[in-house]
């Protein structure tokens, strides 16, 4: 029988090992109210949850810049879902730095904030932009992409690549919304049915060792539209789910660790957490 690879979180050195998943346009009352298998979570005591406000303009590209940065977006300049531009530094250039190692699944915008140059579909499917540490990805560029693929993505991703750090993105709600507005019954659903999705993974990456965060870009109003300072289009969930086979490093995250109070607060809780691990 041949011996279990270093990496392995039963035999090797602790690893500082996050899925962070960014569901696009998911607003918190409809997570709070739809999402059943998270909030059991909280009332059991295995999870954390909170809220806030995103920045402004409270549009996908901008934020996904935000998140990624913690800049707001009239800091890293870029204001509008049209700026292909690099980001700048974000928090998977801080996890390269630190030795870690990355893999993505979502929107090609992340590609073109990562990479600074305009997605082809044709070539860039499964592009590593230079830098980031990324050393495998799946970039997706049809808005109507089924959650249920990218979290399929984001599983083939983590048996293949064994990243520390995965960023999941799934884009249902956002699309969703799009179509039928942020009160409405299918919104709702496709809220429902990402839980159910989460169902299915949140164990598996605990047990492979993975701390899981879930948040948000920004939320989506009544008339099918974001961008403004309504509480729907600008309150987000943030739900923190540490492992829960390792009870003492648990509560040490989840006692140490403060949740995010505005989207620029997103890099630095994902360093603070790369810091108590290693600790």
């Amino acid at each position: 029988m041949s011996a279990a690879p270093a990496s392995s979180p039963a035999t090797g050195p602790a690893r500082q090992r996050l899925v962070l998943v960014i569901a696009d346009g998911l607003r918190a009352d409809v997570a709070e109210q739809a999402m059943g298998y998270l909030w059991a979570l909280v009332e059991a005591g295995l999870a954390t949850a909170g809220r806030y406000r995103c920045a402004l303009p409270s549009i996908s590209r901008p934020l996904y810049a935000t998140l990624l940065t913690g800049r707001l977006p009239v800091q890293h300049g870029i204001v509008t879902n049209d700026a292909v531009q690099h980001a700048g530094p974000t928090l998977l250039h801080d996890a390269h730095a630190a030795g870690l190692r990355s893999a993505v699944v979502a929107y090609h915008w992340f590609y073109e904030l990562l990479s600074g140059q305009p997605f082809d579909p044709l070539r860039h499917r499964r592009a590593l932009p230079a830098g980031a540490g990324v050393v495998d990805a799946t970039w997706y560029f049809d808005d109507a992409y089924p959650d249920s693929h990218t979290f399929a993505d984001a599983e083939d991703l983590r048996l293949r690549a064994d990243p520390d750090l995965l960023l999941v993105h799934p884009m249902g709600p956002d699309d969703t919304g799009h179509h039928h507005g942020g009160d409405s019954d299918a919104y709702r659903l496709c809220a429902r049915r990402l839980d159910g999705l989460l169902a299915h993974t949140v164990p598996t990456w605990h047990a492979a060792g993975y701390d899981v965060l879930l948040t948000s870009d920004h939320g989506m109003n009544r008339d099918r539209m974001h961008g403004g300072d309504e509480p729907t289009e600008r309150a987000v969930p943030f739900v923190w789910l540490p492992q829960p086979q390792r009870p003492a490093a648990a509560a040490a995250a989840m006692l140490g660790l403060r949740l995010p109070a505005a989207s620029t607060e997103l890099r630095g809780f994902v360093a603070a957490h790369r810091a108590l691990v290693a600790a």
